[in-house]
């Protein structure tokens, strides 16, 4: 079907009928918000919708993001909390995670939680809520790290770095929770998760 879609998707909102807009990729690949060159050719943050369906931006009326549990990456680019995909943990993260590019077949690049970089990512779209994923990924690991900051020459950083260069230097700085190894495939609330899958979430 051929047909006017600025028409079509507002002709629909001013029907009542429920929109749900979802973008590919990721912040971090955005061409304007990324680490560029290591880029997509397009913006999958909230700006697209925009520009890319013609609405008004008070017709938003929630922005969810996803996450996973811990970090992925498909080709070159900077990525701070990076783990070996070939050796312990970042190969726990990879197999369990069957993490490999859906469109390449490329294994994917693991490594820890990137708090930085998801705070970076809300301040651009203005989450009105997350979506964690695979946190059952984290089962079995003895302990799990969360990326919490980023240090350049001695200095916490208050923002991400636009410099490669400078993301090439930082320092992560990670908090380190114990693991759990109860099933949680069947958890479907938060009360059901173990106390250690809790704490990792909060």
């Amino acid at each position: 079907m051929t047909t006017d879609t600025i028409e079509y998707t507002n002709d629909a909102y001013d029907s009542g009928k429920r929109i749900l807009i979802e973008g590919a990729n990721a912040t971090m690949l955005d061409i304007d918000f990324g680490t560029y060159p290591y880029v997509t050719s397009s913006n999958p943050s909230i700006g697209s919708v925009l520009t890319g369906l013609g609405v008004s931006p008070r017709k938003i009326s929630g922005i969810y993001g996803t996450t996973k549990a811990y970090c992925t990456r498909v080709g070159e680019g900077p990525f701070p909390t990076e783990l070996d995909r070939d050796a312990g943990i970042g190969e726990h993260l990879g197999v369990v995670g069957a993490e490999w590019g859906t469109t390449t077949g490329r294994a994917r690049r693991v490594g820890w939680l990137d708090i930085p970089q998801m705070r970076y990512s809300t301040l651009i779209n203005g989450f009105t809520a997350l979506n964690l994923t695979k946190l059952d990924v984290l089962t079995g690991l003895a302990e799990v790290k969360i990326g919490r900051a980023y240090k350049h020459n001695g200095k916490i950083l208050n923002t991400m770095p636009s410099c490669l260069k400078t993301m090439s230097e930082i320092e992560v700085i990670y908090e380190t929770l114990p693991g759990w190894t109860e099933d949680i495939s069947q958890a479907r609330n938060f009360d059901d998760l173990p106390v250690n899958a809790q704490r990792y979430v909060l």
